[in-house]
């Protein structure tokens, strides 16, 4: 597999080194300024390219006509934007992801079709997940709909129920079980026990359903510790 990353920040170099460190992947990062480099530990088993990653001759250059994915996560969304529709659209990169800084163009990036991670956005609900006590812990929020991926803690009512038991058809999925020192991913006939962590896609109607399944507020602290 071959990866090109646009930008090489602290994101960006945390990125090339964790992808380098597979080594069925060839990394190549791009930035324009050559100090930046610095920022990539000996870990990182890749190769550099000095220039701008919305700059076609700087693009090939790094492979693109060969890449099977873009990841720009430089400063500027402007940047970022136009590396990806370069590699989508010109070189027919088939993943490409743009970082976006500014929450107010999302609307314009889901028009565009361009994926993207919105780190403003992922920051604030971090943060809102500490001091938001009446909610339960969110892992993301699907963009134009009502669906969210949360963390919910089995209390009594939800002990020795089955998965299928627990789930709400349309309503709410599990997706992962943490249970002590394990993660697993549920067949529909396991049961669930007290204490548990549920990762689960739920829609806010679901909440007055499981309500008394679950425990509330979630324990924040006790699920840090488990």
């Amino acid at each position: 597999m071959h990866i090109i990353i646009g930008g090489c920040g602290r994101l960006g170099a945390e990125i090339a080194e964790q992808l380098s460190a597979d080594r069925n992947t060839d990394v190549v990062v791009i930035d324009s300024d050559p100090l930046a480099f610095d920022r990539l530990g000996s870990g990182f088993n890749g190769d550099t390219v000095i220039g701008d990653c919305t700059d076609r001759d700087v693009l090939e250059q790094a492979g693109v006509d060969r890449a099977d994915g873009l990841i720009a996560v430089t400063r500027s969304d402007n940047a970022n934007l136009m590396a990806v529709e370069i590699a989508t659209h010109l070189y027919d990169v088939e993943r490409t992801i743009a970082r976006l800084f500014n929450p107010d163009r999302e609307e314009v990036y889901r028009k565009l079709g361009v994926r993207y991670v919105s780190s403003t956005g992922v920051i604030a609900k971090l943060f809102l997940n500490e001091f938001q006590e009446e909610s339960y812990p969110l892992h993301v929020h699907f963009p134009d709909t009502d669906i969210a991926m949360v963390d919910l803690e089995i209390d009594t009512g939800g002990h020795a129920m089955t998965v299928e038991e627990f789930e709400l058809d349309g309503m709410l999925r599990i997706a992962a079980v943490r249970r002590g020192p394990r993660t697993f991913i549920p067949d529909r006939t396991d049961r669930l026990e007290r204490d548990d962590i549920v990762t689960a896609a739920m829609k806010p109607a679901a909440a007055r359903r499981v309500a008394e399944l679950v425990r509330e507020p979630f324990d924040r602290d006790r699920a840090r510790e488990a």
